[in-house]
């Protein structure tokens, strides 16, 4: 996988990729194979994830990384960063999600983001999940970012998994990354 992301990553001004979570374990393997290969092509990696999860990614990378090379992660716990005013709020997280980049930005750095995308309990989600996600791949391609998107399977109704692979122009399947061949391009921003 870390030479499909590279290769992708290359080829492509701006990536945003929806990934079905469905086995935890090549989960992990994934997300350490795209921060590995964000560091070799010198990109940092913004990791939203789950904090029961964090230690994990660090104890796949001890002895793949030097103590140098580990300062190019930054985490964020996913369900502080999705649900601190209480509820999935777009708007609010795309604020969160400014304020994190905007260190990138300022320092001239390269990076790329990875993203568990988690909510508690709210009426109406798959409707303000399909907005987000719409608002999100507008975002990239207007700002060139490189974005993976992970689900968990369990959580995603068929409508919503349908949802995701239309606003998404890459997914992750059975450990290869593959064309939504039912994506449509949002308008930029």
């Amino acid at each position: 996988m870390k030479n499909q992301f590279a290769q992708l990553i290359q080829n492509n001004e701006s990536v945003h990729i929806y990934y079905n979570i469905d086995d935890m374990r090549s989960y992990l393997d994934n997300l350490v194979s795209y921060i590995v290969s964000g560091i070799e092509q010198e990109r940092h990696t913004l990791v939203i994830e789950s904090e029961r999860l964090i230690p994990l990614i660090f104890e796949k990378l001890e002895g793949i990384l030097t103590e140098d090379q580990l300062t190019y992660i930054h985490t964020i716990n996913n369900f502080d960063y999705y649900c601190s005013s209480g509820s999935f709020q777009p708007a609010i997280i795309f604020e969160h999600l400014s304020r994190h980049l905007d260190p990138f930005y300022k320092n001239n750095r390269s990076f790329q983001i990875w993203a568990h995308v988690e909510w508690g309990q709210q009426e109406g989600i798959v409707p303000i999940l399909e907005e987000f996600e719409n608002e999100a791949d507008k975002l990239v391609n207007k700002g060139g970012l490189h974005l993976v998107c992970a689900y968990d399977e369990e959580r995603v109704p068929e409508v919503l998994k349908l949802a995701l692979m239309k606003c998404h122009p890459y997914l992750i399947l059975e450990n290869k990354i593959i064309t939504s061949n039912l994506y449509i391009m949002t308008d930029a921003v």
